[in-house]
């Protein structure tokens, strides 16, 4: 479209003065598997793994369900479930495929190993086409370091010593999370700033897949670069 025609119908304003996107994202940084909001507050996500109760017998999965629920009641503390998708990781099929293909070109069958190759090329370029979903599973555990006090007196400046502070509790709440998962068999861990950055890349660029972004990439597509104070 024509720039004349743009400003003859104040589609945008020709001085620039939309403010950029980043100031309308939330995060400001991630650090030391912590995610450090623009209001100064902390977040720790660990990812458990799914449990198919469907195919666990009637009594089984009442008892899960009560520990569960017990597990959850015993936290003193704020926490967050959320649901969501992420790209399956092939790369175990994969080596499965390689291996099996490499096992029928040592016992002398290659013609089988090289239709097995075919296939893995095949599927490759499927998968990668299609991008196959599986259910991803976050539980977000929020600190505030500021304090009510300070935060209503307008002091929402976080000091290293804060940050230190919010990154260790979160730490032994993380801890107690996973250890009270684990004695009910759901197996939890703790994502990496990686990790971290490929989940909010996917929250604010839900169409782009992120194998085809670095991931400081991906960091900075959605995070001004400023000082933590």
């Amino acid at each position: 479209m024509h720039r004349d025609l743009i400003d003859m119908f104040g589609l945008f304003s020709v001085n620039d003065s939309l403010p950029p996107t980043q100031d309308h994202i939330l995060v400001e940084a991630v650090r030391d598997q912590v995610i450090i909001l623009k209001t100064r507050d902390l977040a720790a996500v660990l990812e458990p793994e799914g449990i198919d109760i469907s195919r666990m017998p009637q009594d089984a999965r009442a008892g899960l369900l009560i520990a569960y629920q017990r597990c959850l009641a015993n936290f003193r503390f704020p926490y967050q479930i959320i649901v969501g998708r992420k790209s399956q990781n092939l790369d175990a099929f994969w080596e499965f495929l390689h291996h099996q293909a490499e096992a029928w070109r040592k016992k002398g069958r290659r013609g089988y190993a090289e239709r097995l190759w075919e296939f893995s090329d095949f599927m490759h370029d499927v998968t990668a086409s299609v991008s196959p979903q599986v259910h991803q599973y976050l539980i977000v555990l929020p600190y505030d370091p500021i304090g009510a006090t300070e935060r209503a007196r307008g002091r929402v400046a976080l000091s290293d010593e804060g940050l230190k502070t919010g990154c260790q509790e979160l730490s032994g709440r993380c801890d107690q999370v996973v250890r009270a998962l684990a004695r009910i068999g759901v197996p939890v861990r703790r994502l990496t700033d990686r990790e971290l950055i490929a989940v909010l890349h996917r929250v604010y660029h839900p169409v782009t897949g992120t194998y085809r972004i670095p991931p400081m990439a991906r960091l900075r597509s959605f995070m001004a670069a400023t000082e933590i104070r």
